[in-house]
Order: C-alpha cells, then sequence, then structure tokens
C-alpha cells in the first residue's frame, strides 16, 4: 500500500505543475473470473463470475498517450467441475481466492483516428497482484490429494485490453473497458503440482467506469483575457482544448 501512495502522490505532483485538465480520477464496478487448471473455459461460465472494484488517477501526457494507477479488488474461484474439459471432473477441487490488483497502464487513445464525444483506446503495462486460494476436495473424490505449500502468493501480471467510451461533458465520461492478465505463476488456484505446472493460470476483468476531469478548458480566450487590465483584441490567442481523457 505504501508503494501505491507514492505512485499516487508522485502522479499528483505532475498533474499539479502541468495542465490540471489532462489530470483524471477514476472509480468503476465490474466482474473478473479466472483461466486456469479449475476453469479452462475461454468464456466465463455464471459460477465464475465475481465483483470486482477498480479506482484511480491518470493523466494525459501527449495527446495519443496517457498513464494510469489503478488498484483493483475482487475474487477469483474455479472448480473441476465448471467447464471439466479433460475428465477432472473426478479430482472434485475447488478454489476460491481473494485478489488486489495495481500498477501503472499506458494508454493508446485515439486508436481509430480522431474522436470527438466518443472515445477508443488500448492499454498494457505492469501490475502487481496478491492472491491467497483456499483449496477444497469434494467428499466423493478419491484422488490422493496433497495439499501444496510455500509457494508465493503474489506476483507480476501484464494486462491486455481495450476500452470504448462517452464523453457527456467536458469533464464527466462514462468508459468501459476489459483485460486478460498474463501471469507467470501456475498458483493462483492453489493448485500445480496436482494439475498441469505447465499451464500458468491468468484471469480477465472488465469494468463500467466514471471518469472525472477536474477541467475542461484553458486558453487565451476573449473572456478571460478581458480580465486582466492589459488585455487587448490583438493579443488575443487561440483557445486550446485539453486532450481527451
Amino acid at each position: 500500500m505504501k508503494k501505491i501512495k507514492v505512485v499516487i502522490l508522485l502522479l499528483s505532483c505532475l498533474g499539479a505543475k502541468a495542465q490540471v485538465a489532462n489530470f483524471y480520477a477514476f472509480f468503476g464496478l465490474g466482474q473478473s473470473y479466472y483461466l486456469g487448471d479449475l476453469n479452462k473455459s475461454s468464456f466465463p461460465r455464471s459460477e465464475t463470475i465475481n465483483i470486482s472494484y477498480k479506482g484511480g488517477v491518470g493523466f494525459n501526457v501527449l495527446p495519443e498517450i496517457g498513464v494510469a494507477v489503478h488498484l483493483t479488488k475482487s475474487s477469483l474461484n474455479g472448480s473441476d467441475f465448471f467447464g471439466d474439459l479433460d475428465g477432472n471432473g473426478d479430482r472434485g477441487l475447488s478454489f476460491v481466492s481473494p485478489l488486489t490488483d495495481f500498477g501503472i497502464n499506458v494508454k493508446f487513445r485515439n486508436s481509430f483516428g480522431k474522436q470527438g464525444q466518443y472515445l477508443a483506446y488500448f492499454f498494457t503495462g505492469m501490475n502487481r497482484f496478491m492472491f491467497s486460494p483456499t483449496v477444497t476436495k469434494d467428499p466423493d473424490s478419491n484422488i490422493n490429494y496433497v495439499p501444496e505449500k510455500g509457494f508465493k502468493k503474489g506476483g507480476v501480471n501484464f494486462p491486455i485490453g481495450f476500452g470504448f467510451g462517452y464523453k457527456f461533458t467536458g469533464n464527466i465520461g462514462l468508459v468501459w473497458e476489459s483485460a486478460l492478465h498474463v501471469t507467470y505463476t501456475d498458483y493462483i488456484d492453489g493448485i500445480s503440482k496436482n494439475g498441469n505446472p505447465n499451464y500458468r493460470d491468468a484471469f480477465v476483468d472488465s469494468h463500467l467506469i466514471l471518469v472525472f476531469r477536474f477541467s475542461e478548458w484553458e486558453g487565451s480566450g476573449k473572456k478571460s483575457q478581458k480580465r486582466s487590465k492589459a488585455w487587448s483584441p490583438n493579443k488575443v490567442g487561440e483557445i486550446s482544448c485539453p486532450r481527451s481523457w
């Protein structure tokens, strides 16, 4: 949590020194689901979908590139009885785990050319995530399951995602985004040696996000310059539009 506070404070300082119009905050609600030995279906089943919360701050460095710091809280679960592609139903293993994910992502906006009220973007980055699986075995299972211990309950993941949105005003907008989080651990479900250790676990999340930008316009238009004693029609410049969030 200390690392998150430091990064958010640093990003806040950048926003204070740069154009406030390029600084924004966001909060969203969505869902997440796990992909691994205990759920190999590419599409989520209702039993594996969990509520997910996401919030953070962002800053638009360039018109086409922005950075965002986020924190996501959710949970993951899976079972041999969900998407039993390899006949693992007889194994009878299930798991549930809390999930905390935070990191810095880079957004590549205006993916489909210049946009007005609508926007689209791709994003990637590097996140740190923590999990703590609890594994249970079905009472009717006859396998000799030995609980695995000593594995790391955290790691790095690389999100690959996209988003679409609509700006209601210059300050408020709504976006939907989704990402696949590629990891380098096979222990999100707490099972590796009892499954396929060569198959890395992953998870997917998607959120409907409310975005709030702190300022809409900045520049030197006539209305703003008239407030100055040195105002002159010859000194009026173009009003500059802030970079889209």
